[in-house]
């Protein structure tokens, strides 16, 4: 019981450490930015959502802990859930896409803040998530709320890519994943590929969180039904 509130612990105190970090280096790095500058990247703002599912997760898991509660409520699992996907498509998209399109090489993405947040914190997630955090109450259904960060972020890219058009062409700097290179109709192959990719990785984490063996005695923590 007291390994999943360690690592959710740790995944918190790292998102607070790398969004700070990234927010007042100075080192000039790929996909970087300073001050507010840096929640307009879909890595710091799922990192963030799942330093905060962790640390609401570590503190429901101290209350049944402490028998201050019977469990865990079937909520805080789906938030897990959608916050664990999230940082996953952060963590596959930066190995098998953003390190072979930007310039400056495939390392220059894990160095300083980035290595936290691109690979750090979602391991960790996917870990305490499919071996310490184990559940019943996730339903098949649940999956489909992993769309919400998605459609949101979604909806805010194409909204600043689309306003910095001229000419059918987007002002450098502001199709920053470009994912518009092939030009503005690709959102009509883009977002649905990333509709798709996001509901087939819900399922497979939901499967391993249902399946996965613990490596430890299974835990008195239960989810309410809900």
């Amino acid at each position: 019981m007291k390994k999943p509130i360690i690592i959710n612990i740790i995944i918190f105190i790292l998102t607070i450490v790398a969004v700070v970090w990234m927010m007042t280096d100075n080192t000039v790095l790929s996909l970087s930015a300073r001050k507010l500058q840096v929640f307009r990247y879909f890595t710091v703002d799922s990192n963030i959502l799942m330093g905060v599912s962790a640390v609401v997760m570590a503190t429901a898991q101290i209350r049944v802990l402490n028998g201050k509660s019977k469990s865990v409520v079937a909520g805080l699992y789906v938030l897990k859930l959608v916050s664990t996907v999230a940082v996953t498509i952060t963590m596959l998209v930066t190995v098998f896409y953003l390190g072979f399109i930007i310039p400056t090489g495939f390392l220059s993405l894990f160095v300083h803040s980035n290595f936290i947040m691109h690979l750090v914190v979602p391991v960790l997630g996917i870990l305490v998530f499919i071996l310490y955090e184990k559940t019943n109450s996730i339903k098949l259904k649940h999956i489909f709320s992993s769309l919400v960060p998605l459609v949101l972020y979604g909806i805010y890219y194409a909204a600043s890519a689309y306003s910095h058009m001229e000419n059918g062409v987007i002002e450098n700097g502001y199709d920053w994943y470009r994912f518009f290179s092939l030009g503005a109709s690709s959102v009509l192959l883009v977002y649905p590929f990333f509709a798709v990719f996001t509901l087939l990785l819900s399922y497979v984490l939901w499967k391993l969180n249902k399946t996965a063996l613990p490596l430890s005695p299974p835990s008195t923590v239960t989810a309410e039904k809900g």
